[in-house]
């Protein structure tokens, strides 16, 4: 026998239903997973807002022309990109599991291929935006804190950018993979 014919007989031999339902178990935990890190991020993103909002209330920093531009631009960057994540969630939840394999696996190519556009191009303009709005700060932090604090705010923001910038990094490249491998298995359905 060819391997032509060794593979067609296993083909024919499997069974096709557990491969299914445990394909579609696994894909169901994929996408619960995905819903769970979008839900988290923005209760992290709201708490900061909180937080924004109550040391702008705190300071009574809307007074100061200067300090509501700076703290503006961190929260309206912030709400966009909560705006944002319900949005995609929204979206993730339209997908129909019910639908056939190969318009199902559409649907979810186009709605990574948005949270690329996502990943690619709003989230770094929302970081960049929000780090403006703290850099519009800095000078304003200088002048009314003690010189020992004002250093502390300094380093801890810079290293929370990192973190945040490592974290983000390794969020993008695995829904990127997830991308991919949709397209390679949408790919290899349609051959």
């Amino acid at each position: 026998m060819n391997n032509f014919e060794d593979l067609q007989n296993k083909w024919q031999n499997q069974s096709g239903v557990s491969a299914t339902e445990d394909g579609f178990q696994a894909l169901l935990k994929n996408v619960k997973s995905i819903e769970q890190k979008q839900r988290t991020g923005n209760i992290v993103l709201t708490l900061t807002i909180v937080i924004l909002v109550s040391f702008l209330i705190y300071v009574s920093g809307y007074k100061s022309t200067k300090f509501m531009l700076g703290i503006g631009l961190m929260i309206g960057s912030l709400v966009v990109r909560i705006a944002i994540e319900l949005f995609s969630l929204k979206r993730l939840r339209t997908i129909k599991f019910s639908k056939d394999a190969n318009t199902f696996t559409d649907d979810l190519i186009t709605y990574y291929s948005f949270r690329k556009y996502t990943h690619y191009i709003i989230t770094p303009l929302a970081l960049v935006v929000y780090t403006v709005g703290f850099i519009i700060l800095l000078p304003l932090f200088e002048a009314s804190l003690s010189h020992g604090f004002y250093i502390y705010i300094l380093f801890s923001s810079v290293t929370f950018l990192l973190v945040f910038s490592i974290f983000l990094y390794k969020e993008v490249k695995s829904e990127l993979f997830k991308l991919k491998q949709l397209q390679r298995d949408d790919e290899a359905i349609n051959l």
